[in-house]
């Protein structure tokens, strides 16, 4: 049996013990509510998390040995990141193109769609980045090496989804190598969403003039100022191709067929064994396939609609961020980093397999205690905001009427 570091065995065991540690979360727990033809998108999130997991654990072993933070030369672990990140983008454009689609009869809501995004998003956000800053402030010796006005500017980068980019947090080089890089996609995420109301307007849908302008600035300034790959915002294309797809019946009839699951499967496999990185017009092509079978019902064989499948999908975001920070945890506090790079790699696979169950755990906790408490907030904030532009406008409005008619 081939057991080097870059041996699908390891992966293959580490999901399974993944998927057991979901399965006993489900069976305490309950299973979490099924999305209808959405399901097998739900399911998907969790292996596509848990591929960027595998991703980036072969990265840790090469980086502990010469420095370098690099992609794996295999290309089954680089496409465990690329193409598991290609699609997270192509499951957002998806989702939220259906949105505006379905708007047609009843109009978008936006300050509750960007309020339900920001308290999806930022709640486990700032406690991984909060989990960050710590572990710079335990690497730094506890002592502040950047002036206050820079410190702070770093801060704001980095609660700010670094959509202005991750600088080094108080001198500490390569700072985003403690979350294992993983905000780059962060900033790719949020264009799309501020860029939804000119996609509903190119769609001739009605959108307000305020959401119609911050949507406009957004892509403007995407283009002179985020500094967005543009080859990574493809996979969005992917998505929103998807969205009309999935509408045509006889599309659904042929991609729910048992045996699309095998087209499924063989899209995935060309797209890693034949293409070098996902964002090239061949990665995004064959992903796409994969994805537009999945998201029209497809549920490759029943394991994506699965109860066990869904509760991964159900921890992704959280499992997203941590993974990186469980693994600086574990190398460089707890292990130590000149004692892990004389690990061999079965000794460091090892350590993977036993950190992939305390990870889908930990997932578990920050979904349940931190994101579903957040999630519950858009109601009250979007209640609070619409409440306060009332009393804005009453106010602008008797300020208006209490001033003099100047022809009188």
């Amino acid at each position: 049996m081939n057991l080097s570091l870059y041996s699908p065995v390891w992966a293959v065991t580490a999901l399974t013990l993944a998927w057991l540690t979901a399965h006993v979360l489900t069976r305490i727990f309950g299973a979490p509510p099924s999305n209808g033809r959405f399901a097998s998108i739900d399911g998907l999130r969790g292996f596509l998390a848990f591929a960027v997991f595998m991703h980036h654990s072969v990265i840790w072993f090469v980086y502990l040995r010469t420095g370098t933070w690099e992609a794996p030369p295999s290309r089954l672990f680089r496409q465990f990141g690329d193409s598991a990140v290609a699609l997270f983008f192509m499951i957002t454009a998806f989702l939220f193109t259906s949105k505006v689609i379905s708007s047609e009869g009843k109009p978008v809501e936006w300050t509750r769609l960007y309020v339900g995004r920001f308290m999806r998003l930022f709640p486990m956000y700032a406690v991984a980045v909060s989990a960050l800053w710590l572990m710079v402030w335990q690497v730094t010796g506890r002592h502040r090496f950047v002036a206050w006005p820079g410190l702070v500017g770093q801060f704001l980068h980095w609660f700010g989804f670094t959509i202005n980019g991750a600088p080094d947090v108080n001198g500490l080089s390569s700072t985003s190598i403690l979350m294992a890089g993983v905000t780059w996609s962060l900033p790719y995420e949020w264009w799309f969403y501020l860029s939804l109301p000119v996609l509903a307007w190119l769609l001739r849908r009605k959108v307000p003039a305020p959401a119609l302008i911050l949507g406009s600035v957004t892509v403007l300034l995407v283009s002179e100022f985020w500094g967005l790959a543009p080859e990574r915002l493809l996979p969005f294309v992917g998505g929103i191709v998807s969205a009309w797809l999935v509408r045509d019946d006889r599309f659904r009839a042929l991609a729910t067929r048992r045996v699309m699951g095998l087209i499924v499967i063989a899209a995935v496999l060309a797209a890693v064994l034949f293409t070098t990185t996902a964002y090239s017009a061949m990665g995004v092509s064959l992903l796409f396939v994969a994805f537009a079978l999945v998201a029209s019902g497809n549920d490759v064989f029943g394991v994506l609609s699965s109860a066990t499948s869904r509760t991964l999908g159900e921890v992704t975001y959280s499992m997203y961020l941590i993974h990186g920070l469980l693994l600086t945890l574990t190398f460089r506090f707890v292990v130590g980093m000149s004692a892990a790079a004389h690990w061999s790699p079965v000794h460091h696979w090892v350590v993977i397999l036993g950190l992939s169950v305390v990870l889908v755990v930990l997932s578990y906790c920050g979904f349940r205690f931190v994101e579903t408490p957040g999630q519950r907030l858009t109601r009250p904030v979007t209640g609070w905001l619409y409440e306060v532009g009332r009393r804005l406008s009453a106010r602008a409005t008797e300020v208006a009427q209490s001033q003099p008619d100047p022809v009188g």
